[in-house]
């Protein structure tokens, strides 16, 4: 065990940490008050560079690192599909959702949901949002615990408490801020871990990147060298995935929490610049040291998930495998820092609001640190429970996909709640039946076509369907954004 690298490792996580919480402290001590919003949304006072870094590493996490190494290892260098797959999403949150969502003064997406239909539509996509925030949650715990046991060697518990501790502290201290200015640090750190890495591997993997090709190529599963894979990946993974990660996230609260921080409208749609190239170009890098681990057979007897960091820790020198923990320590702790700020909000903001609606921002702040905190237990408690991060990732973006389209409808065609609330809940028992209950494994057994029909394409085909003919049929009023209502919602945004 490498006691230096353990050490450096945890002191550079904490040092960053303590660092900035007391330098963004110390400014709001001198201003004399706390701002409104300040420990949830950074004052929204944030440039496009902050924004756009925060909002690219607070959905740059689990999946990304080790979820993608693992998933490289069950289907190839197809698995860089998940960062094209969110570029798609940086677009749809910057230059569309984010900012209609801001031109209602929503500071939670359940609140604005609510200005579309009505309180009971809000109150159930809190509810889901702050549900599927803490499963994501407890999915950062996991690879931040997979890291820490492939740096240490350390039971996977005992990684998971430490790094559990660590991921509170992230946020816990000064809040949005915090975050934005740790992630811009992250984001430089994360980046040059891993070229380290790459050029590390090039003269440690046995036969080099050509080696690896050799043993691909020669293996049952040739077209894992192929960016398309094959036409079953393609349809079954790489398109639902960009369906599933826009949709969800371009109306979930994980997505808007950044946005929120934002100036103005015109720093979120200039964040674009930033928050595409820092998650897009992420995966490429997991990808290919996933399949380099699958290439080597001694390793791909290990599992798809321990197999990457087995080879690494075998062929990195200490020193590369301390910045690569760094490095990946970094993407989850960003991604759980606003995992865990975007349920808390939304549970203080969208219930305890409602409750107390004179809540002074003192309390507010408390009551959301509270909430992180037992976040943080929850997570450590369930993160071994979960299936791999990129599997359970798609699932959760299924429960968003009816939100986005009632919201789209609602904001351009026509809003009726209890169309709302159908779609909904009919879409999400479906889901459930045809992924958790099992169905499609049954239809699949006799025939393997409906192997293809990814949840996020039986969440799509509900909500479109339900969704459209629902709203058709019941009584309603006119879309939010349409004739009128866009012209009065522009002026509150101007003002």
């Amino acid at each position: 065990m490498n006691w230096g690298a353990i050490i450096a490792v945890i002191i550079y996580e904490l040092a960053t940490i303590i660092i900035v919480s007391s330098i963004i402290a110390r400014k709001n001590k001198k201003r004399g008050s706390e701002e409104a919003g300040g420990f949830a949304f950074a004052g929204s006072g944030l440039p496009a560079s902050l924004v756009g870094v925060t909002l690219a590493l607070t959905l740059l996490g689990s999946a990304h690192n080790w979820g993608t190494s693992q998933n490289a290892g069950a289907m190839g260098v197809i698995a860089v599909w998940f960062s094209i797959a969110c570029v798609v999403m940086m677009v749809v949150i910057t230059q569309f959702t984010g900012p209609w969502i801001r031109r209602s003064g929503a500071k939670t997406v359940g609140e604005f949901l609510a200005h579309i239909f009505g309180k009971k539509s809000g109150a159930l996509v809190a509810s889901i949002n702050a549900a599927l925030g803490i499963s994501m949650c407890a999915l950062e715990v996991e690879t931040i615990a997979v890291t820490l046991a492939f740096l240490t060697g350390w039971s996977y518990m005992v990684c998971a408490v430490i790094g559990g501790i660590i991921a509170c502290l992230y946020v816990l201290l000064a809040g949005m801020k915090e975050i934005a200015w740790l992630n811009l640090i992250n984001a430089v750190v994360m980046y040059v871990s891993l070229i380290v890495v790459l050029v590390c591997l090039c003269f440690s993997l046995p036969g080099g990147w050509d080696g690896v090709e050799a043993n691909i190529l020669a293996s049952e599963t040739p077209w894992y060298t192929s960016m398309f894979g094959n036409g079953q990946l393609i349809i079954g993974f790489a398109i639902p995935t960009a369906v599933g990660a826009s949709l969800f996230h371009g109306m979930a609260q994980t997505g808007y929490q950044p946005v929120a921080t934002a100036k103005s409208n015109k720093e979120v749609k200039k964040s674009l610049w930033f928050a595409g190239p820092v998650n897009g170009m992420f995966c490429i890098i997991p990808a290919l040291i996933g399949v380099a681990a699958f290439s080597i057979v001694v390793y791909r007897n290990a599992g798809t998930l321990n197999m990457t960091p087995a080879m690494l820790k075998d062929l990195l020198p200490p020193w590369a495998v301390a910045l690569l923990a760094a490095g990946f320590l970094g993407v989850d702790l960003s991604s759980f820092a606003v995992m865990a700020l975007a349920p808390s909000t939304v549970i203080t903001h969208d219930m305890y609001g409602i409750k107390n609606p004179h809540a002074t921002e003192k309390q507010q702040t408390r009551l959301i640190r509270i909430i992180i905190v037992i976040i943080t237990v929850i997570s450590i408690v369930i993160c071994n429970l979960q299936p791999a991060p990129v599997e359970m990732v798609n699932w959760i973006f299924s429960f968003g996909i009816p939100v986005f389209v009632m919201a789209v409808i609602g904001m351009w065609w026509k809003r009726s709640e209890m169309a709302t609330i159908i779609t909904f809940v009919i879409t999400w028992i479906a889901v459930c039946i045809w992924s958790t209950f099992g169905l499609q494994n049954t239809l699949a057994a006799g025939n393997p076509a409906f192997a293809q029909l990814h949840v996020n394409y039986v969440s799509l085909i509900f909500a479109v369907v339900l969704g459209v003919i629902l709203t058709a049929v019941l009584p309603g009023k006119p879309g939010l954004y349409k004739g009128k209502g866009r012209k009065k919602a522009e002026a509150s945004a101007e003002a």
